[in-house]
């Protein structure tokens, strides 16, 4: 017989359960019924034990052979999650031991055909087959002129959340598309967002992560000197998770004040429907693409201090590899900007990078590296690492269809006069020069 993933799972829950406690048994209680059964007439009650290790095997077996949601998830959360699977399913097991006084644990008493059916509903169960809910981010400072749908995400301006996007069976009525809370019969504070991001999953945890890589890979968008330049704009967040109910929790903002919006148009559609491929794929490679996106949108909110260790983690999730990290790494650089990069300025700035991420100097300023480097080089190497890593996350994972969108200020300027008061912008030489 050949075993799938679903029936070695099955086997490795039933291991993990017995009628006694033995020396780690963990006790649950509860009543089990047959599918279909009248609840008028009840249950039958039972008390099992988990034996913790043998059940953490089948959590990360679980974990690691089953949908790619659950990577996104707590262990303890799905420990729960196959608790009420045998909970639900109880009722294929009882007639096998609670019956016939077993000894021992389950999957040493149930039969293979038993086994065969618990891994059919494990198969179709929450666990292997999860419903996709819509989890609603609202946005600030981005500005949605084209709107983008996608299977797994969709980023829209707020008049367009209609039925069509809304989940089957969530009447359009029930929705007020431009606050937050979207919800129709709501009376308490509301705010106003400037777009919509949907994320289709599982699990709102699910639709958090996958959340932080859309908003990562947005955030290459505005040119380098725009990206951090914050204003003191009001900003808010929260989501709205919507299935066969709605729930909603305000929180902070998802978005950093931007000085200027974030404009969405048809030309970032490219770039956002490769996104929501790779958002759906199983590679080692994309998963790391994910990560280093997840870590450019930690970093993105920070102060320059903050930044920099963030940056750094989102190289390595890109680049590094065990045992030669900084190499890996400057290999990963060359490889993208080209040879034309000096080696030793690389090198330099990866030695900061090693007494930050590694504990040395807790705050960059902290190092004797970052004055050195600056000081070598006339430019501070916070920006290098942003200019880095925002050049390396845009190439090396959207293969040239992400643009860094225009200059916002660049119609103001063309109309200044040519005797304009206003001083030319003096750019420091960064590290995408090649300069020593």
């Amino acid at each position: 017989m050949q075993r799938t993933a679903h029936f070695e799972a099955v086997e490795k829950i039933l291991t993990a359960i017995t009628l006694d406690m033995g020396d780690d048994g963990l006790r649950a209680s509860f009543i089990f019924t047959r599918p279909g059964q009248h609840p008028f007439l009840g249950g039958a009650g039972v008390e099992i034990y988990y034996h913790d290790r043998e059940f953490i095997r089948a959590v990360l077996f679980v974990r690691k052979h089953g949908p790619l949601y659950l990577r996104y998830l707590p262990i303890d959360e799905i420990w729960r999650m196959l608790q009420e699977f045998v909970n639900e399913n109880f009722w294929m097991l009882a007639g096998e031991v609670l019956f016939r006084k077993s000894t021992g644990n389950f999957a040493e008493n149930v039969s293979v055909q038993t086994k065969r059916d618990l891994a059919e509903a494990l198969l179709t169960s929450p666990v292997f087959s999860p419903p996709r809910e819509l989890t609603l981010f609202p946005l600030v400072a981005v500005n949605v002129t084209a709107n983008f749908d996608s299977p797994n995400f969709f980023l829209i301006a707020p008049d367009a959340l209609d039925e069509t996007r809304l989940p089957q069976g969530v009447p359009a009525a029930a929705i007020t598309r431009t606050q937050f809370p979207p919800l129709t019969d709501w009376d308490g504070r509301r705010q106003i967002p400037s777009a919509w991001l949907g994320v289709r999953s599982p699990a709102p945890s699910v639709a958090e992560r996958q959340r932080a890589a859309i908003l990562g890979a947005l955030a290459l968008t505005p040119l380098p000197r725009y990206r951090y330049h914050f204003s003191g704009r009001s900003a808010f967040g929260g989501r709205a998770t919507i299935s066969d109910r709605i729930s909603f929790q305000f929180g902070e903002t998802h978005i950093p004040p931007m000085m200027y919006d974030i404009v969405v148009t048809e030309a970032d559609h490219g770039w956002l429907g490769l996104l929501s491929e790779k958002l759906g794929k199983f590679e080692k490679a994309i998963r790391r693409e994910l990560r280093a996106l997840e870590y450019f949108y930690r970093a993105w909110p920070q102060d320059p201090s903050e930044r920099f260790p963030i940056l750094c983690m989102a190289l390595d999730g890109i680049f590094g590899e065990a045992g030669r990290a900084a190499q890996a790494v400057i290999d990963g650089i060359r490889g993208v900007f080209g040879s034309h990069v000096p080696n030793d300025r690389l090198r330099k700035l990866m030695d900061l990078r090693a007494v930050v991420v590694h504990g040395s100097a807790p705050v960059v300023y902290d190092s004797s590296h970052f004055a050195e480097y600056y000081e070598k080089y006339g430019v501070d190497p916070i920006r290098d690492m942003e200019l880095i890593v925002w050049r390396c996350l845009r190439d090396r994972i959207f293969d040239g269809k992400l643009k860094e969108h225009a200059d916002p200020l660049a119609e103001k300027c063309n109309e200044m006069p040519a005797s304009g008061r206003m001083p030319k912008r003096i750019e420091r030489p960064s590290i995408l020069d090649g300069s020593q």
